[in-house]
């Protein structure tokens, strides 16, 4: 459905010298033009595999920036729009740069309540220094918007008059290049001040389950690459992610890659973020391994380590014994 209201305001980093002055902002009446035409696309567009389901984090089940979001939604006018920037300023890093912020309002056919798109754009500096003094004008937004049209961060959330709804939604951020974090975290945590629906613990058990269960392969070559991988996610900081992000971020082979995801079940779940937890990964990696001063290093599947690895303690020194037959043998640098 169209689009019924657009408020946009040019936000700047908290600590720029310009973030203590009032933020300017416009109210912009949808009209079929180009700047309309986008927003639409952004607000009607087919969800991606960089949107990630969100939840607002409560305590004593309040959340300022879902108060902010229902003033909005109870009242929509540029004074309601304008508490949802000033949030997002006071939450911008420097590194993030000036940027065009975009209150949207509008409904979905067949279904009750409204729909807000809240939507942020990189703003040039170049092009804001040569902006005249005084209030925004269509024009100015309009010759910001349309350098950065395609590459912004976003978020949806749908609500009914009289319902406690409105705390799940949907973010995306189109400004981050492919990689093993899929959304800023100023936008998610702090200015959202919201999580992921799934939790990290979740999605990392999820994860070593995966990997665990991957590396019973009888392709020696792929359980040692999905082994080394676990080792290396272990100093993972905990950044957001998917499973086919960890497994590009490690750059898996395409065989242990597809041992990995073809291991997840649901598939569905391959693409859907969380939050990486390095102590609940630990927990469940496929091996535990350790390293003797003697340049000798065991390893063995985590949960038959002490089964097939005899081990005494002399003094500080340690005795590891276990028995096989060899099924492959070479030499690693």
């Amino acid at each position: 459905m169209p689009i019924e209201t657009i408020y946009s305001f040019l936000t700047y980093p908290r600590n720029h010298e310009k973030a203590a002055e009032d933020i300017e902002g416009i109210h912009i009446k949808p009209d079929g033009g180009k700047l309309s035409g986008m927003l639409a696309e952004v607000f009607d567009g087919p969800r991606s595999k960089r949107d990630v389901p969100i939840r607002f984090v409560s305590k004593d089940k309040k959340n300022a920036t879902r108060d902010d979001l229902l003033g909005f939604f109870d009242k929509p006018k540029l004074a309601s729009a304008l508490a949802l920037a000033r949030s997002l300023q006071a939450s911008t890093p420097g590194t993030a740069g000036m940027g065009l912020f975009f209150v949207c309002l509008g409904s979905d056919e067949g279904k009750a309540g409204k729909r807000v798109v809240l939507s942020r754009f990189a703003a040039e500096e170049a092009v804001v220094a040569s902006k005249k003094r005084g209030a925004l004008s269509v024009e100015f937004v309009e010759q910001v918007f349309l350098k950065n049209a395609h590459s912004y961060k976003a978020a949806t959330y749908s609500h009914e008059d009289g319902k406690n709804d409105a705390w799940k939604g949907t973010a995306t951020d189109r400004q981050l290049n492919h990689g093993a974090k899929s959304i800023a975290d100023y936008w998610i945590v702090e200015f959202l001040r919201s999580e992921l629906t799934t939790t990290g613990a979740e999605g990392t058990r999820r994860l070593a389950v995966a990997m665990k269960n991957a590396s019973r392969t009888g392709d020696l070559d792929v359980r040692m690459e999905i082994v080394a991988a676990a080792k290396l996610a272990r100093n993972l900081p905990p950044n957001a992610m998917t499973i086919d992000q960890f497994c590009g971020q490690f750059a898996l082979s395409p065989a242990a890659a597809a041992a990995v995801k073809s291991a997840v079940k649901p598939s569905r779940l391959i693409d859907e973020s969380f939050r990486f937890d390095a102590d609940e990964f630990v927990k469940h990696v496929p091996y535990k391994q350790v390293e003797l001063d003697n340049e000798v290093t065991l390893m063995a599947p985590t949960e038959r380590f002490d089964e097939l690895l005899e081990h005494r303690q002399e003094g500080e020194q340690h005795a590891f014994a276990t028995r096989g037959r060899i099924v492959d043998e070479k030499l690693r640098s």
